[in-house]
């Protein structure tokens, strides 16, 4: 398999933790390494069934995009035309699982949000659906790059097939874009220039509920590895009540070391 250079050396680690209080893990986190891919789905429904939406949307996006990059030669893409890839990705696993949901009356209603970072060259390429979010650490900084695609609801909002109402404490979210609740999806892309030294956080809501923009970036900042950075996010969710799963990949730049 021919693989393409990029002009940087990446270090990753994810884990996804139940939490204190729901009794099943409803968050998946996946990636193909070899192609700097990584993702985080957060699945919502009754019984069972946002298991199976997160854990089957990571399974085929991911397989989509590993045969899609391997067949189109992904290395000699621009990035233009990477993001117009995984666009396609997110819309084909978006109408896969719409179709399952209506297979059986334990999954109709599922859904899942869907966050994707994959490196290309020097710019990385960032989908995403729900309010799952990307963040970046650069020179210190933490920004939130991804805009959640949710609102707080109230007595007056009405639900749709396009909405879930999700959190069990505090106010309730709803959902207003999902993976597999409608037929037609648009999913928000964009491009970013990597920089070395640049921290990427993927995570899901279990986290973002609980611990704010400033503890994430002093977390973030402090000296550790990519593993103690994401155990330490989750730990003070779940200090903080953990009351939902928690998902979080940790993804740093280097400068790659030119003279081996």
């Amino acid at each position: 398999m021919v693989l393409r250079l990029v002009p940087y050396q990446i270090a990753s680690y994810g884990l996804s933790d139940t939490g204190l209080v729901r009794k099943n893990n409803e968050d998946v986190w996946g990636s193909l390494p070899q192609h700097h891919l990584f993702v985080v789905a957060d699945g919502m429904g009754g019984h069972q069934a946002g298991e199976v939406a997160s854990r089957e949307t990571n399974l085929f996006l991911l397989t989509y995009l590993r045969q899609a990059f391997e067949k189109e030669k992904v290395e000699l893409m621009s990035v233009e035309e990477v993001e117009e890839l995984m666009r396609l990705g997110f819309i084909e696993v978006n109408q896969f699982i719409y179709e399952l949901s209506r297979t059986h009356e334990l999954l109709r209603g599922m859904g899942t949000t869907l966050v994707s970072v994959y490196f290309h060259e020097d710019m990385c390429v960032i989908g995403h659906v729900g309010d799952s979010r990307v963040y970046r650490l650069r020179n210190g900084v933490l920004e939130q790059l991804t805009e959640d695609h949710s609102h707080v609801s109230d007595d007056s909002d009405k639900e749709t097939l396009s909405s879930w109402r999700r959190g069990d404490f505090g106010p309730k979210k709803m959902i207003t874009r999902a993976i597999g609740t409608e037929v037609l999806l648009e999913p928000t892309f964009f491009v970013a220039h990597v920089l070395p030294n640049d921290l990427y956080l993927l995570c899901s809501d279990g986290l973002t509920d609980l611990v704010d923009n400033n503890e994430i970036g002093q977390l973030l900042k402090a000296r550790l590895t990519v593993e103690e950075k994401v155990r330490s996010l989750i730990s003070s969710a779940k200090r903080k009540g953990g009351h939902d799963n928690i998902t979080c990949v940790c993804i740093e730049v280097h400068e790659k070391d030119i003279s081996r």
